[in-house]
């Protein structure tokens, strides 16, 4: 599989976009073991059939260093490269029957990431998950982390109801939805350590706060992530409208009219800088130079300088919400889910889609991916 890969593993990579097989104008995984990668860089899409193996109806959680995580039909979790085909299996983390239903199988594990590439005899990386049942919200989701040959141990931070997670210097940074970031080392200790917690940004800090604070709740919702960006840890808010009318407006659902209405969609996003020394958070207005990747994957930062393929001052974004990639609303049903993708113009605040798959529903869900061919 080394011929699907493009650069030197020691350098900046790319980023691809991983999608299941398309076929008559949808994205469907009508074949389990097959997969496809998009590179920005040709404007080619890849399409590699052995990319899962032997895992059947395989759910992807997470995307780290060129490794996916996944859960097989029997939510039993596993490393793999797609790329090079090499795999792990992880200790299993689940609390109840396996044979429960489908959908609890794809909510029950949040987001899953890697601390680095697993190398040599593998001993090198830690793996954490956010993990709580998505449905069950405001039910707490939690941590928990796994080193290679060991269990999986939870993390007993101070706040629950976490939102993001990213690795960075082996420092794990997690986000509390309820205020706060943590920030554990996992440097050189047998247990990882607290060593900060921050409050979370407060949105009247905002230039344009009347515009989020207009946001309610039955119209809009916020997913929260966390991006290390040449050496700086960023907040980024994305505001999704929960249902849009015909002009592409939020509405409520449950308001008169509000029944001719279409699925959820990216509305902007807002970006705030961790100031370390300070301990506190400053607006970030643009982001020169860099694009920004998010979605399921430990969010990713890229200079468009050295791949002037993305455009600057911009994120890309893929469809996370998960809990309703099989939601059927008004007959919706075969256009639903997997379909909020597109890039943010920071400069103009405005979304659009990827030219190349428009609006179509994705099933699964696509994944940043930054191929590893090792």
């Amino acid at each position: 599989m080394e011929s699907y890969f493009l650069g030197s593993a020691s350098g900046p990579q790319t980023t691809w976009l991983m999608l299941p097989p398309i076929q008559q104008n949808r994205i469907y995984n009508y074949n389990d073991s097959t997969r496809c990668f998009y590179s920005f860089q040709e404007k080619k899409l890849y399409t590699i059939e052995s990319a899962f193996q032997d895992f059947d109806n395989a759910w992807c959680v997470g995307s780290s260093h060129g490794w996916l995580v996944i859960l097989d039909k029997r939510a039993n979790p596993h490393l793999l490269n797609p790329i090079s085909g090499r795999r792990i299996q992880l200790p299993l983390f689940w609390p109840v029957d396996r044979s429960i239903d489908e959908n609890l199988r794809k909510t029950y594990i949040a987001k899953a990431i890697l601390s680095s590439a697993p190398s040599g005899n593998y001993n090198n990386f830690v793996v954490v998950i956010i993990y709580g049942r998505l449905l069950d919200l405001p039910a707490p989701l939690e941590l928990a982390f796994c080193k290679y040959g060991g269990t999986w141990t939870s993390l007993e931070g101070k706040h629950r109801a976490y939102g993001d997670i990213i690795f960075h210097n082996n420092q794990l940074f997690a986000f509390a939805e309820h205020g706060s970031v943590e920030v554990w080392d996992f440097k050189n200790t047998s247990f990882p350590i607290r060593t900060i917690n921050l409050r979370r940004p407060s949105l009247g800090s905002l230039q344009d706060r009347s515009n989020i604070l207009k946001f309610r709740s039955r119209e809009f919702s916020t997913r929260t992530y966390l991006v290390e960006s040449l050496g700086d840890i960023l907040f980024v808010g994305r505001v999704k409208g929960n249902f849009l009318d015909r002009q592409g407006r939020a509405v409520d659902p449950l308001s008169p009219g509000g029944e001719d209405c279409f699925p959820y969609r990216t509305m902007q996003f807002y970006i705030f800088k961790l100031n370390l020394s300070a301990k506190k958070w400053e607006k970030v207005e643009c982001l020169p130079d860099r694009a920004l990747f998010l979605g399921g994957n430990q969010s990713i930062s890229l200079s468009t300088i050295d791949f002037p393929e993305f455009e600057e001052n911009s994120i890309y974004f893929t469809d996370d919400k998960w809990d309703e990639i099989s939601f059927k609303f008004h007959g919706f049903a075969n256009d639903y889910g997997g379909h909020d993708n597109g890039i943010y113009s920071i400069q103009d605040k405005v979304v659009k889609p990827f030219d190349q798959f428009g609006k179509w529903r994705i099933d699964p869900p696509p994944f940043w991916i930054v191929p590893n061919p090792w």
